[in-house]
């Protein structure tokens, strides 16, 4: 279901981010992309025209990775023009969720037939999505009993040591075989030479 943000709004009502902060749309996409990563969700979050932003920007995608799409509204135009345009054109009304606690913009995604979810109650989603992530992330931690018992079901076999190689035999030892066995020969010859 996708989820289309007011950027800005949430970022007024998140806790720990400011909207003076230089680098508050930065660290809420970066929310946002850990929160699609978890969730499987397409998130659209629209922000207002950006002072910092090259001009080639406003009005456009700024970030396409994956599942955030980041839009920076033109000049002289809001982010909630952006949203409500989105909002009034969307296809698919009933699995469109909008965030924002903009009380005005909510009451026209409404009447859109759009879902509205507050900025507050995202936010705390996010939150609890992270928390979930992280704990399946963490590795299970082994007791020693544990440890012995998978021990003992994967112990390698006991291995025989390597026979040594074989001696290299001596070249004199095998020059004094090769005459002694010509000499048996002609022994057995009765003195006869071939």
């Amino acid at each position: 279901m996708p989820v289309l943000v007011d950027g800005h709004n949430v970022i007024g009502h998140s806790p720990d981010l400011s909207l003076a902060d230089p680098q508050d749309e930065t660290k809420l996409i970066a929310r946002l992309h850990r929160h699609a990563a978890l969730t499987g969700k397409q998130i659209t979050v629209v922000f207002d025209p950006s002072p910092n932003a090259a001009p080639d920007l406003l009005g456009s995608s700024r970030d396409d990775r994956g599942k955030v799409k980041v839009i920076y509204a033109a000049a002289g135009q809001k982010a909630d023009d952006v949203l409500r345009a989105i909002a009034a054109q969307t296809r698919d009304r009933q699995g469109l969720i909008v965030v924002t606690s903009d009380r005005a913009l909510a009451d026209f995604v409404r009447k859109c037939g759009v879902r509205v979810q507050t900025a507050q109650a995202f936010l705390a989603q996010m939150q609890t999505t992270a928390q979930a992530g992280a704990r399946t992330s963490e590795k299970p931690q082994a007791s020693a009993a544990d440890v012995a018992l998978w021990s003992q079901v994967f112990k390698e076999p006991p291995t025989k040591p390597a026979p040594p190689p074989p001696a290299r035999p001596d070249p004199a030892e095998l020059k004094r075989k090769r005459r002694m066995e010509a000499l048996e020969r002609q022994v057995r010859n009765a003195g006869k030479l071939r």
